[in-house]
């Protein structure tokens, strides 16, 4: 049973209607919204193979330079600079995908949740068209930033029992609706968001191991994707104890730790606030409209080799998440296995 703060006003995310493909698994395809095109630009360094993607996913079309961080993803250097020993770390293809939506439910944040639900289900069709079959073995779950127990019910509808016959869900027939109302998760929570330590703690061993609420979750065949969305830099403030504990690098090592420590199996795509020019009203944020400037949440996300952080304030999410799709698509290309 999910735990609520007191009801306050929510909109409710209608599910759209789901149709089924020829073999009986669900068609994505008609759930795909029109995508606005986006040029990406790489730029190449001497000391990573991989590029995250900074888009800030407005409906314009954007060049967008892609920046590289974090660790080279298939070798492990050390030494000093006469003598260095390289350690090649062996990849393979993933067979599977665990994705983790955390969803701001505090107050200011209907709007975009209805945007985050509108662009799941492209980007999934898309997804199952760069990665053939490892969508068929996608687990999906989502969180809030108050609770780290699964979503199997909003204020407004119970979204349980999933296919899966878990709290969280897999791929059939049902999923675009079960993702629907698992997203839809009102406005109605904690106005101390802490996405960050939510997503920590919903995927630790005590909640995703024997007898958790998050039991059978994370798997040992292919990495993590984590989707962010939130309209409040996750800061720890020292007289209200509000915000996550720890900072950027505390919190790259504990996801990372899920992967046995790879951070290339990683996936961080984040919706936040971010520097101009974006979508936000010219104040930036006010409390009420906008997003508040995240560079705690942009740098943790850009320490991963793989990962993608968007503009909030954009009216739609489909252009950011489908701009992602390559980086998705070489983590699972090269994941390291644990």
């Amino acid at each position: 049973m999910r735990r609520f703060a007191p009801l306050a006003p929510w909109i409710l995310v209608t599910a759209a209607a789901c149709t089924q493909g020829g073999d009986g698994d669900f068609d994505f395809e008609g759930q795909t919204a029109a995508t606005a095109a986006v040029t990406m630009t790489s730029s190449a360094t001497s000391s990573a193979t991989s590029s995250g993607t900074d888009v800030t996913g407005t409906d314009q079309t954007t060049d967008v330079p892609t920046t590289t961080t974090g660790p080279e993803p298939s070798s492990d250097t050390s030494g000093n600079a006469d003598e260095s020993t390289t350690e090649v770390v062996p990849t393979e293809p993933c067979t599977s995908l665990d994705v983790l939506v955390v969803v701001d439910n505090s107050d200011t944040m209907a709007e975009e949740q209805a945007r985050l639900n509108a662009a799941l289900n492209p980007f999934l069709a898309q997804l199952n068209q760069q990665l053939p079959g490892v969508l068929g073995s996608i687990h999906i779950a989502v969180i809030t930033t108050d609770v780290p127990e699964f979503v199997t019910e909003t204020p407004a509808a119970t979204c349980t029992p999933y296919a899966s016959a878990a709290n969280w869900m897999s791929f059939g027939p049902m999923l675009s609706v079960e993702l629907a109302c698992a997203v839809a998760v009102g406005t109605a929570g904690d106005p101390d968001e802490r996405p960050m330590q939510m997503a920590i703690e919903a995927l630790s061993s005590e909640l995703t191991g024997p007898a958790g609420f998050n039991e059978g979750f994370l798997r040992e065949q292919g990495p993590l994707l984590l989707i962010i969305a939130t309209d409040e830099e996750d800061d720890f403030e020292v007289e209200t104890e509000w915000g996550s504990v720890g900072d950027p690098a505390a919190w790259v090592d504990a996801l990372a730790a899920t992967q046995s420590d790879h951070v290339q199996d990683v996936i961080p795509l984040v919706l936040v606030g971010i520097d101009k020019p974006n979508a936000c009203p010219d104040y930036q944020w006010n409390g009420l409209d906008g997003a508040q400037l995240a560079p705690r949440l942009a740098e943790f996300a850009t320490s991963f080799p793989h990962h993608g952080v968007g503009d909030l304030c954009a009216v739609e999410y489909t252009t950011f998440l489908n701009a992602a799709l390559p980086e998705v698509v070489e983590a699972c290309n090269a994941w390291v296995p644990e």
